[in-house]
């Protein structure tokens, strides 16, 4: 059974960005390499990413977008050494112990909604989170993250969704959003090892997380900085 649109779950930050503590969560397929990997077919598991991890130990699992540019630098998708150097310069509290991979291509969506996405919101309510930010992979997994996204803010934990495929996010209710204008699957936060441009749109999400405004308004940005056109898409599986 889906989870109603109509009414979108919205927790109201009760804190600044300078007190909050930040867990990232992905449905872009990102796991530890040492981690069992997700079944490409289709999977409702998640990967438990340590707080202290490191860019070099992640990977991605995924064969539903192009994900060369996140196997080159993981933050285009998984922001952890952005989220960290804020944390650094005491923009925002830290980053939690506890962080989720997830691979967001499912046909289960009974079994995401009953039990995948609840239990993931409980794991992050009893991590250090304060507040979550979620980026996707697939257009499937654009949906589905909303689905994640919206348990979390049910257990009351305020989130963005940085999304670069609005249509199909818009279509699920998320809380709050921001959308990079013209970004494309597997560049959420910009390309590989741009990170002046991967901060610029974390700081970004960050001020969208922040706003006091109504659910479900998502900010569009352009950033001129980003050309997609240096990336060539691959054939890929439908998706």
């Amino acid at each position: 059974m889906a989870m109603s649109k109509r009414c979108i779950p919205y927790t109201p930050r009760n804190r600044e960005l300078k007190d909050t503590v930040f867990a990232l969560i992905t449905t872009a397929g990102v796991q530890l390499r040492d981690q069992e990997p997700f079944d490409i077919e289709g999977d409702n598991s998640w990967r438990l990413i340590p707080g202290d991890v490191q860019a070099n130990q992640l990977m991605v699992i995924h064969e539903h977008y192009d994900h060369r540019d996140a196997d080159l630098d993981s933050n285009v998708v998984f922001p952890i050494d952005r989220l960290r150097e804020l944390a650094d310069e005491g923009i925002i509290k830290g980053v939690s112990d506890k962080h989720l991979g997830f691979m967001g291509y499912t046909q289960q969506f009974r079994d995401l909604y009953e039990r995948a996405a609840p239990e993931m919101a409980k794991i992050i309510l009893r991590s250090k989170a304060d507040g979550v930010i979620l980026t996707a992979g697939c257009p499937l997994c654009h949906r589905v993250v909303v689905a994640i996204q919206r348990e979390i803010e049910m257990v009351g934990i305020p989130t963005v969704l940085i999304t670069v495929a609005p249509d199909q996010s818009q279509q699920a209710g998320p809380p709050r959003a921001l959308a990079p204008v013209h970004f494309k699957l597997g560049n959420s936060l910009g390309g590989p090892h741009q990170s002046d441009l991967q901060r610029k749109v974390l700081l970004d999400a960050l001020r969208r997380w922040e706003a006091r405004e109504e659910p479900g308004h998502l900010w569009e940005i352009a950033y001129p900085d980003y050309d997609s056109s240096q990336w060539q898409p691959i054939e890929l599986r439908e998706g």
